[in-house]
C-alpha cells in the first residue's frame, strides 16, 4: 500500500497563511492606486478594508471610483509638506507628482475692482485653492491659467498633481500642466456647499435692502488703488516677471 506524506498545519499557521494571502491581495489593489498618487494613512483601517473586501471582488479601477466619493480625511496619508515649515522656507522647492488631493475651497482672489482700477479691459482671475491630503492642508494658487477649473468646483472633489509642482513660501503654484481633475462627490460636503451657495445668494439682496433702509452695515466703498502710482507702474512694467507676479499673488493672498 503506497502512502503519501501529509503535512500537518496548525491553526496558527493556517491563520498566518490566510492573513498573508489577504495582505497580498490588498497590495495588488493598493499598489496601482499608489502609482496614481493615492496615499493611505493605514491600509488596515476599517473604511479601507470595507472597500477592499466589498462584494464583488473590486478591481483597482472600481476601488478608485469608490475612493473618489469618500472623504479623503477618513483615510488619506500625508503627502503635503508641513505648512509651517514650508512657509518658513525662503527658497523655492518642488513637489513631485502624482499626488491625489481633495479640494477644501476655491475662490477668485483677483477682484474685478482691481481690474477696473488698472483699466484692464480683459477680465482676469486668480484662483486660490484650499487643498488637503487627508491629514494636513495647503494653499495653492493658479500661477498660470487653468481653463478647465472654475470657481464652481465643489469641496470633496479630487484633483491630481502631476509632474513638478513649485512651492514658494509654502504656496503651491498650479498650472494646466501640473494639475488635473479626477472628480468625485463627497455627498455631505457637496450638500453643505450647495446650501452655503443658496444662502449666500439670498443674503445679498437682503443686505442691500437693509442698507437702503438705513439699517445694517454701510455699503462697501471702492479701494482707491489708483492713488498708488508706483504699484501700477510696476504691474505694467513687469507683465512677464514671474517673481513679481508671485509677489503680487502673495499680496492678494495675505490681504
Amino acid at each position: 500500500r503506497s502512502s503519501y506524506p501529509v503535512t500537518q498545519t496548525s491553526p496558527a499557521m493556517a491563520a498566518e497563511a490566510s492573513s498573508s494571502s489577504a495582505f497580498s491581495e490588498d497590495d495588488s489593489l493598493l499598489r496601482p492606486l499608489a502609482a496614481r498618487g493615492w496615499r493611505f494613512r493605514d491600509a488596515a483601517d476599517e473604511s479601507i478594508q470595507a472597500l477592499l473586501h466589498a462584494p464583488p471582488s473590486p478591481s483597482p479601477e472600481a476601488l478608485e471610483a469608490d475612493l473618489l466619493d469618500t472623504d479623503l480625511r477618513l483615510f488619506g496619508g500625508k503627502s503635503l509638506p508641513d505648512r509651517a515649515a514650508a512657509t518658513a522656507t525662503k527658497r523655492l522647492f518642488y513637489l513631485h507628482g502624482p499626488i491625489v488631493l481633495q479640494v477644501v475651497s476655491v475662490r477668485d482672489i483677483y477682484s474685478s475692482r482691481v481690474d477696473a482700477s488698472f483699466k484692464n479691459p480683459q477680465p482676469r482671475r486668480l484662483l486660490r485653492f484650499g487643498l488637503t491630503d487627508g491629514i494636513s492642508e495647503a494653499v495653492a494658487i493658479e500661477f498660470s491659467p487653468i481653463p478647465f477649473i472654475t470657481e464652481e468646483i465643489a469641496p470633496g472633489t479630487k484633483i491630481r498633481l502631476e509632474n513638478k509642482i513649485p512651492v514658494n513660501h509654502g504656496i503651491l503654484c498650479l498650472g494646466a500642466k501640473n494639475v488635473s481633475i479626477i472628480g468625485g462627490t463627497v455627498q455631505s460636503l457637496y450638500e453643505e456647499w450647495k446650501m452655503n451657495q443658496k444662502f449666500s445668494g439670498l443674503s445679498r439682496p437682503v443686505l442691500r435692502l437693509s442698507q437702503d433702509d438705513g439699517v445694517g452695515p454701510p455699503p462697501f466703498e471702492k479701494l482707491d488703488i489708483e492713488a498708488r502710482p508706483n504699484r501700477t507702474f510696476q504691474l505694467q512694467a513687469h507683465p512677464g516677471n514671474d517673481s513679481y507676479f508671485f509677489s503680487f499673488c502673495f499680496f492678494l493672498y495675505v490681504h
